[in-house]
């Protein structure tokens, strides 16, 4: 579904990505770790060219989408994203922060992208908050409104970027399990996080990232429990 080829990231002087090279099939669930400053959100904000890679190539449903001509809007309609910080709008009620998107991109009308948003509230426990303003809203709340606003667009791969990292301890288990639900039902993701367990339960691929390139890749059994190259080894030793 995403080829991505020798891809380069500048910033001024600092080289974040350096020549990364990695193809995610439909269905998967890849998840990314490494350390602070790996390239790792870079990497993730490349595929829906949030950053704008200084060189290569990122193919999405076989589309070049680095070609300048392409409508990227169009391409993003299909990748839905998840940030740390949630980034809902503060003076929209829950509901049209859901159906805003779908229905000023005209792919639904109001009443069905309304029926769409209070399906997925239930989904994720919040039917109840539909009305509610984003900050009458714990973090775990918040997020989890992110994820459905995403999934209001029926989005063909969900980025996330950092889900849990501005939550509470406590609201992190709300967030994950939603993540994990909708893993389950067969959604493509690429998640970069500090997770651990996240990452072993739910990836498919475990990506280890550090210095702008994928150091080493693995099924979560055999990344966690025998880790090849000794940078991962060290990382593991700090974060397990």
């Amino acid at each position: 579904m995403i080829i991505v080829k020798d891809l380069h990231k500048k910033f001024e002087d600092n080289h974040v990505l350096r020549g990364v090279n990695y193809h995610i099939h439909q269905g998967e669930k890849i998840v990314i770790v490494g350390p602070s400053g790996s390239g790792k959100s870079t990497f993730l904000r490349c595929l829906n060219l949030l950053e704008t890679p200084t060189g290569g190539e990122i193919w999405f449903d076989g589309q070049l989408i680095t070609d300048p001509k392409v409508n990227i809007d169009k391409i993003r309609e299909h990748m839905g994203m998840v940030f740390q910080n949630f980034n809902l709008f503060n003076n929209l009620s829950i509901m049209d922060n859901i159906t805003l998107a779908p229905v000023k991109l005209k792919l639904m009308s109001k009443e069905e992208a309304c029926e769409n948003a209070l399906k997925l509230l239930a989904r994720v426990g919040l039917s109840e908050k539909a009305d509610a303003y984003p900050s009458q809203l714990s973090g775990g709340q918040k997020q989890r409104i992110a994820i459905v606003r995403s999934l209001a667009m029926n989005p063909r791969v969900m980025l996330f970027d950092e889900p849990t990292s501005a939550l509470d301890p406590e609201m992190v288990g709300e967030v994950l399990d939603v993540m994990k639900e909708l893993a389950e039902s067969g959604m493509t993701m690429v998640v970069v996080t500090h997770e651990m367990g996240f990452a072993r339960e739910v990836g498919t691929k475990v990506l280890f990232m550090d210095e702008g390139i994928i150091m080493e890749e693995n099924e979560p059994a055999e990344f966690f429990n025998n880790p090849k190259c000794e940078r991962l080894q060290d990382f593991l030793s700090k974060v397990l």
